[in-house]
C-alpha cells in the first residue's frame, strides 16, 4: 500500500502542532481516516513531537487489518472511535485522556486548543516545531 502523501503531512503537523501545545496525553496520538475506510496513526515507537510523514500506519477502518507500517498498542482505541461516530474523520487523546473525535484533523486540533488551524500552525512554526513535518521535495 502506497501512503498518500498530502493526508500523511496533515496528520503530522496536526500531531506536532498538538504535541508542541502540551494537548496531547503523554501516550496520546492523532489518527484521521483517509478515503472511505483506512485509517492512518503515528505507527508504534514514534514521538508525536518529531514523527514525519514517513511515520506512519495504516489500518482498515472495518476490521482493523493491518495495511501498512507497524501500528502502536492502542490503535483499536482510535480504529472504535472513529466506527461509533460515523461524522468523525479524526481523533486525538487529550492530555486529559479524553478521547476526542470531529470531522477534520484542522476542526479536531481547533476542539482541542480552542483556535483556529492557522493560529495554531503558525504558532507552531514560529517555535520551531514543524522542521522536518513535511516530506523533502522531489
Amino acid at each position: 500500500m502506497l501512503i498518500r502523501e498530502e493526508p500523511a503531512t496533515e496528520l503530522t503537523v496536526a500531531t506536532r502542532i498538538l504535541a508542541r501545545a502540551g494537548a496531547l496525553a503523554p501516550d496520546g496520538r492523532v489518527a484521521v481516516v483517509v478515503g472511505s475506510d483506512v485509517l492512518y496513526l503515528a505507527a508504534r515507537a514514534t514521538s508525536p513531537h518529531t514523527m514525519t510523514p514517513y511515520d506512519i500506519a495504516a489500518l482498515h477502518v472495518a476490521d482493523g487489518a493491518v495495511l501498512f507500517g507497524d501500528p502502536p498498542d492502542d490503535a483499536e482505541r482510535y480504529r472504535e472511535a472513529l466506527r461509533r461516530s460515523p461524522d468523525a474523520r479524526a481523533a486525538a487523546l487529550a492530555a486529559d485522556g479524553t478521547l476526542v473525535t470531529a470531522p477534520s484533523l484542522r476542526a479536531c486540533v481547533a476542539a482541542l486548543l480552542g483556535t483556529s488551524w492557522d493560529d495554531a500552525e503558525s504558532e507552531a512554526r514560529a517555535a520551531g516545531a514543524l522542521i522536518g513535518a513535511y516530506p523533502l521535495p522531489g
